[in-house]
């Protein structure tokens, strides 16, 4: 949606920039806010920051670009069915009676990603096509998810470059995660 933004001359990578550094984060974001969104990561199309921040960013984009988030046509449509999915997915209590609308969201998703995005398609993409499936199998998606891994692994990998040890990381994991 930024790189669109940048494309249509809607906004500069400057003023994508300084609008991510002025908005005010409320209180429940404050520990998920995003690193700072720089001209070269939306060149490269990889914005940095953790899962947690990449999803607080995802979810506050509208709210953030809401001078122009109705001028983009092409995005626009691919970000509300994600995110639509997204919150279906990431409930707590889910019915079995929304699995056929999940499954249409799924590969609509995968249509306008494909129609409108076809040089970014990855195979992720494709997998979302099976959440459905999977929810229907095993109960909501929070039950099996990798949001703790993602948080956990983050904090064991900080630990390895800060502790400078390369013989025996794994020693020096175990006796760091319990003191």
């Amino acid at each position: 949606m930024l790189k669109e933004a940048s494309a249509k001359r809607l906004m500069t990578y400057d003023q994508i920039e300084q609008k991510m550094n002025t908005f005010n984060y409320g209180m429940n974001d404050q520990s998920n806010k995003p690193p700072k969104i720089r001209a070269e990561h939306l060149t490269n199309s990889r914005i940095i920051g953790s899962a947690s921040q990449k999803l607080c960013l995802f979810k506050l984009i509208p709210i953030i670009f809401d001078d122009v988030i109705d001028q983009l046509t092409n995005t626009l449509d691919i970000y509300t069915c994600l995110r639509e999915i997204i919150s279906y997915t990431y409930s707590t209590k889910f019915r079995k009676s929304w699995l056929p609308y999940l499954d249409s969201l799924t590969t609509r998703f995968q249509s306008l990603m494909v129609h409108h995005l076809s040089q970014v398609v990855i195979s992720k993409v494709h997998f979302v096509t099976e959440y459905s499936r999977l929810i229907g199998a095993n109960e909501p998606a929070t039950h099996f998810w990798c949001m703790r891994f993602e948080g956990k692994y983050l904090y064991f990998k900080q630990l390895v470059i800060r502790s400078l040890n390369f013989k025996n990381p794994a020693f020096t994991l175990i006796k760091r995660h319990q003191l």
